[in-house]
């Protein structure tokens, strides 16, 4: 059995671009002398040196929430039900994630809008709440009505700059992705839009994972994965693919290995797992 501690992380927000004494940001290293830089310390970055020391990704597939802001579901909830809004909508997303690893580890399969409703319809019969048809429509299709983060438009034009093809991997239907691709600009940026619809598996299943694989027709070790959940960062990583995390909320490490091989609480994860920052 592996040993379930992971190594330490390759922390991107502590790595913040130097500037010149006027105040400008100074150039970025080629990704060649960053990849050469990070290699240096590889010993104590969290499986750095084995993801990156085969040179830089060709290609990063992304969940959709390292992109998207999924905040705003809860504000929906809590607008619905003020007293205990925020109690729902833990209750709901522990609920829905939660089936969703049930359906990919007995190989079963259902949309993510009906694993939402049905999970939301359990969350609120268990708080004893009562939430109609209507309401329940209105909660789900606020996951199509996400805004961008702040920092994801320069990151994606920087990457597409450098070369690096682009997808979203995520559990999210296409219709979904594609309704907020379009909201937030961003339809030119992507070049494959890869729903677990295609395969009828969610992640963490590698079905899912292998989506890539065909879409980009590149081996494992060409791609990227960004990931939004340490669960996710993990099941990348168990599949093979060099894996950013893009911890945006602050949540501890996975102690499952081998875990990511840089994290951060933004899209500069992703650009350091491309040798770009």
């Amino acid at each position: 059995m592996s040993d379930d501690t992971p190594s330490p992380a390759i922390d991107a927000t502590s790595a913040a671009p130097d500037r010149d004494p006027s105040g400008r940001v100074a150039a970025l290293p080629s990704r060649r002398g960053a990849i050469a830089a990070i290699a240096v310390g590889a010993a104590l970055l969290p499986g750095a040196g084995k993801a990156l020391a085969h040179g830089p990704v060709d290609a990063i597939a992304f969940d959709g929430f390292p992109i998207f802001d999924p905040r705003s579901v809860v504000q929906k909830v809590v607008a619905l039900v003020p007293d205990r809004g925020r109690d729902l909508a833990q209750a709901w997303s522990t609920k829905l994630f939660g089936n969703s690893w049930l359906y990919a580890a007995a190989g079963q399969y259902a949309t993510f809008d009906e694993v939402a409703d049905n999970a939301l319809r359990y969350a609120a019969d268990a708080m004893g709440l009562v939430l109609s048809a209507a309401d329940r429509r209105t909660l789900v299709a606020a996951y199509s009505g996400l805004d961008a983060w702040p920092d994801v438009r320069p990151a994606l034009q920087t990457l597409r700059g450098a070369g690096i093809r682009l997808a979203f991997l995520s559990n999210l239907g296409e219709a979904t992705l594609r309704a907020n691709m379009a909201r937030n600009g961003l339809d030119t940026l992507f070049d494959h839009v890869l729903s677990t619809d295609r395969v009828r598996a969610f992640k963490p299943s590698p079905k899912a994972y292998a989506m890539a694989l065909e879409a980009f027709g590149l081996p494992k070790s060409r791609i990227g994965f960004a990931a939004f959940g340490g669960w996710d960062a993990a099941g990348a990583a168990w599949f093979g693919y060099r894996t950013a995390w893009v911890n945006r909320l602050g949540v501890p490490l996975e102690r499952l290995g081998p875990g990511p091989a840089v994290v951060g609480s933004d899209m500069t994860a992703v650009l350091r797992l491309a040798a770009l920052a």
